[in-house]
Order: structure tokens, then C-alpha cells, then sequence
């Protein structure tokens, strides 16, 4: 009788679990779709839509660019030096200049060359001896007045917030009403907030994290993201950044959403059929292409 009870008593346990788990995630949908939300509005999101954001890291790619579309937006991947200057450049460069580093150190034995290992271990002047075209943000803001910009600040260095906001302080700049702040890291975009809250902010890769893993577990709807503009890539680590409901869910908070970089048609396609309010790319002629088409 005792061997008889035991399992009963294991069914009907795993049975109230299962009731008790329904009903907090029930709860949890409920509480989520009850919250109200509202457009956010920003100059940054004036003009043609969907938006075209054009990647670009000299000022001739920049230049190039609005030649092409007057009113595009400029994405920089923003650096920060080891003389806290911040500055452009993509990532998928880093590995070009330490490799040059070493090929130096090779050639010369008998001078000590620092090889340190990250980009933000450089003075902006050791940089621009191997990027010679690299320009400065702050060089970048002033050069197109009247541009609007994603800073996705790259670099996760102490005190990288207080350096971007420093940089841009200038009111001539007009920083406040043509800056979106985007980051893989959500410390930066947290920390740099607090200190301008005026500016728009972008999606971190925690957020898209935390998305698709609530989204898996249908408590999407209360999930906390507190992003003025979902920007997204299509993969993030070879998985997908998102799918429909997560794009569904945005657009119940009113947010504008940002995909990209699109590289193929069928990502165009996609974008598209999202109605995406914006659209990344490095190829801005092949993007308008598609477009026109």
C-alpha cells in the first residue's frame, strides 16, 4: 500500500506543479498586456520612412553617402582610445592593426613595440599612424550639422559613458535632437541615459537575449525593455535576433523597429514585410535598388 502511494502522491504533486506554473505564467501575460503604452515622439525620427542608416567609418564614406541620399542616417561604431578620444572604426578592423603591430615587433627586435592585445589600449596617435583616414567623433558631428547619427559605442572601457557625453556637450552640435545610442553592451546604454536622457536609445544584446528567451516561455508581453527603438541584426551568434511575435510585441509598445544590416534580398524581403521603420546597410545603392523594385 505504502509502495502504491508514494507514486500517486508524485503524479498529483507534478500535476499542482504544472497548474502553479500555468497560472503565475497566465498571470504574468495578463499583467503584461494589460500595460498601456505611448508613441515615443523625437526629432530624430523626422522625415522619409522607413529610414535608410547607412554604415560608414571615414568621412569620404560619409560624404559618398549623402551625396546619395541627403537625408540618410550615418551609423558609427564608436571607439575610445587610451587617450580617451573617441573615434571611428569597425571592430572587423582591430585585427589588421594588432597583426601590423606584431609584423613591426618582428622587424624591429631590438625596439620594444607595445603589442597590447585591444584597440583601447592605443593612443588616438599610435591609431592614426595605421588608420590614417580614422576621424573623431567629435570631428564627425561638426563636419555634418545637420545629420543624424547611431553612435554604437563599441569599446566597454571604464568611464566610456561620461567620455561620449563630454565629446558632444558642445550645444552647436546639436547632439540632443540627431543622436541615437546603440550597444551590444547594456551598461553603456544604461550608464550614458542617466546622463542624457534626451537622446534616443537603441537594443542591447541582453535585450535581444532576454526577448527571445521570455518569448520561448509565452511571457513575452511582460518582459521588461526599456529601449526607445528595437534595432536588431537578423542572427546574433548564428541564432535568430528575433522573430514575428517579438516584432509584434514592439509594435504593441509603440516602438520603432530597426533591422539590419540587411546583406541579401531575401533580408530586404523580410525587413519589408515587417514594415521595418528602418533599414541598416553597407551597401546603400544596392538597398535603394531593392526599394525601387
Amino acid at each position: 500500500m505504502v509502495l502504491y502511494e508514494r507514486p500517486m502522491r508524485f503524479i498529483f504533486v507534478t500535476i499542482g506543479t504544472a497548474f502553479l506554473i500555468l497560472a503565475l505564467i497566465t498571470m504574468a501575460r495578463i499583467w503584461g498586456l494589460g500595460q498601456k503604452f505611448s508613441p515615443f515622439e523625437h526629432n530624430f525620427f523626422n522625415g522619409s520612412v522607413p529610414l535608410v542608416i547607412v554604415k560608414a567609418d571615414t568621412l569620404p564614406a560619409i560624404e559618398a553617402a549623402l551625396k546619395i541620399k541627403p537625408d540618410a542616417v550615418i551609423w558609427l561604431d564608436v571607439r575610445m582610445s587610451k587617450d580617451k578620444i573617441a573615434y571611428i572604426l569597425p571592430p572587423t578592423e582591430d585585427v589588421k592593426f594588432l597583426k601590423n603591430r606584431e609584423e613591426l615587433q618582428k622587424a624591429s627586435p631590438q625596439t620594444p613595440i607595445y603589442t597590447g592585445g585591444k584597440l583601447s589600449e592605443y593612443d588616438l596617435a599610435q591609431l592614426k599612424e595605421f588608420y590614417k583616414t580614422t576621424p573623431t567623433l567629435k570631428e564627425i558631428y561638426e563636419t555634418y550639422k545637420d545629420t543624424r547619427f547611431i553612435l554604437n559605442v563599441v569599446d566597454n572601457v571604464s568611464e566610456v559613458h561620461a567620455y561620449i557625453v563630454d565629446t558632444l556637450k558642445d550645444l552647436s552640435l546639436k547632439a540632443d535632437t540627431r543622436t541615437l545610442l546603440q550597444s551590444d553592451a547594456l551598461i553603456i546604454i544604461t550608464a550614458i541615459k542617466d546622463l542624457k536622457p534626451e537622446w534616443v536609445y537603441g537594443t542591447s544584446y541582453p535585450d535581444i537575449m532576454r526577448l527571445m528567451s521570455f518569448e520561448s516561455i509565452y511571457i513575452l508581453p511582460a518582459t521588461q525593455f526599456k529601449g526607445d527603438v528595437f534595432i536588431a541584426p537578423f542572427k546574433v551568434m548564428k541564432r535568430p535576433a528575433f522573430n514575428d511575435n517579438v516584432i509584434a510585441e514592439m509594435r504593441r509598445r509603440e516602438k520603432k523597429v530597426f533591422l539590419g544590416p540587411i546583406e541579401t534580398e531575401d533580408e530586404f524581403k523580410k525587413a519589408k514585410a515587417l514594415s521595418a521603420d528602418g533599414l541598416i546597410t553597407t551597401n546603400l545603392p544596392q538597398l535603394l535598388e531593392w526599394m525601387k523594385e
